[in-house]
């Protein structure tokens, strides 16, 4: 979401502004970001301002209401986010329990506003709404049925379209099912609520990189969560928030990042080069397109060798491959 105080402002982040700063250098919002873009195949500089956003991501089209409601409510959260990841960043702790909420908070947020599950849930609702509309015209009878429905519910302002006009539509995809981007929003907000729970009752560890590591990286989606036997996740069972023997691993800027589970856990830790490289080889397999980091970073290459990201296996078979 975007920091921008305007009202007006077209340029939201599904990772917000205040986060990537953490990554960058200096901390700052025109600090140098290292971008490896994993469709693309390359790496560039940039600012937290050009990454992890698109135009109108939070717009709203209702009407009476503003469209940029949804955008300026986040605004004002970030902004006390901002200064409890400062808080944390600088004490090295999550003790502060209101400043760590706010970190909880944006873990869900991210989890709940990226872009990948925001896309399935419209293609879960267009297939779902694909396989009602077959039905509805499977029999002229259905159809009549279905018309005499919203007639007696008031939802007919004319006289609705022939059956074999309706049944041609459907067949043909001329009426395409689709969810409004302003109900996906609108699940995303219902949702907060509900996950909060998950995230506040997991155990949850402090990872302090070792001083002059390459140090942690982020990525467009900055949270892993997997099963803890790893043969779990190359099955077919996804993972859910509230799943047990599962560890959720989050960054929190280049020095720090969080791993949490329900089972064991807290306090705060100094991690090995090896841990931080494994952290980053978490986030790099989450992420949807592209890694952030202040420089290049150390991660679990093949064989689980440490190498830098950049002299990798991984991200020279990245190159290798289409972008697609």
């Amino acid at each position: 979401m975007s920091n921008e105080s305007s009202a007006g402002a077209r340029n939201h982040h599904f990772v917000p502004q205040y986060y990537l700063k953490g990554f960058a250098k200096p901390r700052s919002k025109d600090g140098r970001l290292t971008v490896f873009d994993l469709k693309d195949r390359k790496s560039f500089i940039t600012r937290p301002r050009n990454v992890a956003s698109r135009r109108d991501y939070n717009r709203v089209e209702i009407d009476g209401v503003d469209p940029n409601v949804v955008e300026s409510q986040l605004s004002v959260l970030e902004g006390h986010a901002d200064q409890a990841f400062r808080r944390i960043i600088e004490a090295r702790s999550i003790d502060n329990s209101d400043d760590f909420s706010l970190v909880l908070s944006l873990i869900g947020q991210v989890s709940l506003n990226n872009p990948l599950f925001r896309d399935q849930r419209d293609k879960m609702i267009s297939q779902l709404g694909t396989v009602m509309m077959h039905n509805m015209v499977e029999t002229p009878e259905r159809w009549n049925a279905v018309t005499d429905q919203a007639r007696v519910a008031g939802e007919l302002d004319r006289e609705p379209v022939t059956y074999e006009d309706a049944r041609d539509a459907v067949l043909n995809g001329d009426i395409v099912a689709g969810a409004a981007k302003e109900v996906l929003i609108q699940q995303e907000i219902e949702l907060w609520p509900q996950i909060s729970p998950l995230l506040h009752a997991r155990k949850w560890t402090l990872l302090i990189a070792p001083p002059g590591s390459g140090g942690f990286a982020t990525s467009d989606r900055p949270f892993s969560l997997r099963w803890n036997d790893d043969a779990m996740n190359q099955g077919p069972y996804g993972v859910g928030l509230g799943c047990s023997d599962t560890t959720l691993t989050f960054p929190l800027n280049r020095e720090l990042a969080l791993i949490g589970s329900f089972e064991h856990g807290g306090g705060t830790s100094e991690a090995t080069e090896d841990v931080v490289a494994a952290v980053n080889h978490t986030i790099f397999r989450s992420a949807m397109r592209q890694l952030y980091t202040t420089v290049d970073f150390p991660i679990l290459d093949v064989g689980r060798v440490i190498k830098p990201f950049s002299e990798s296996r991984i991200w020279q078979i990245v190159r290798e491959r289409h972008g697609d």
